[in-house]
């Protein structure tokens, strides 16, 4: 079970996300039965939330000082693209340069030799990077036959509202995810990583393929 405290190096292998939906996300993902068949999955990987953005470059600072630092293998931050990929992708560059780690080219790719260090935005997993976010991702996967239906229904519902309103949903996308959760009993009033753990979402589904392969080459 990938451990969550934020104060200790736990395991080998170490993912840095970005807020505790991620955390939550990342750990049942890295439970789940889709990845069973790898034991290294749930056995020895450790998941610590870095907390917003902009505080990244602290949290490489502590790690640095923390016990067991030297015995890590390998240590992959994760975080939203949010409005732009590419920069994104600076800010990580940058935060991992300043603490004098070794620094990726791009998203899925692993820098260093003792250490190795890799990143990857969400919504895409990938090297195509696009802008978005976990909840762009998370509608992509929702484990439901008829999930498409229910978000174009809500697409449909959402866009009348702000019609009404005069007035768009700053941010849509968690918008629409939380509106699908809330029409289902089995997720009202869930955040990501509860509904995660209620089977929300498709572990299976292609859209993770890219990060389950990119992690598993360091296990």
């Amino acid at each position: 079970m990938p451990r969550k405290t934020n104060t200790q190096i736990l395991r080998s292998n170490l993912i840095l996300c970005e807020g505790r939906d991620e955390q939550e996300f990342l750990i049942q993902y890295l439970n789940s039965t889709a990845l069973s068949n790898v034991p290294g999955f749930s056995n020895d990987i450790q998941v610590i939330d870095f907390g917003g953005n902009s505080e990244l470059d602290q949290k490489l600072a502590v790690l640095k000082n923390m016990a067991d630092f030297d015995k890590l293998t390998s240590l992959l931050v994760i975080r939203d693209a949010e409005a732009s990929a590419e920069s994104a992708c600076r800010e990580i560059q940058h935060a991992l340069r300043k603490n004098d780690f070794p620094v990726p080219e791009k998203s899925c790719d692993w820098e260093g030799l003792k250490l190795k260090v890799g990143f990857v935005l969400f919504p895409t997993c990938n090297n195509e990077m696009k802008n978005g976010t976990l909840e762009d991702l998370c509608l992509s996967i929702l484990f439901a036959p008829l999930a498409a239906d229910t978000l174009e229904e809500i697409d449909v519902f959402l866009k009348r509202l702000e019609e009404r309103r005069q007035e768009s949903f700053s941010r849509i996308f968690k918008t629409k995810l939380h509106t699908y959760f809330s029409v289902h009993n089995d997720y009202v009033s869930l955040k990501i990583g509860q509904a995660a753990a209620a089977g929300a979402f498709d572990w299976n589904h292609s859209a993770l393929e890219p990060l389950r392969n990119f992690i598993q080459e360091v296990l």
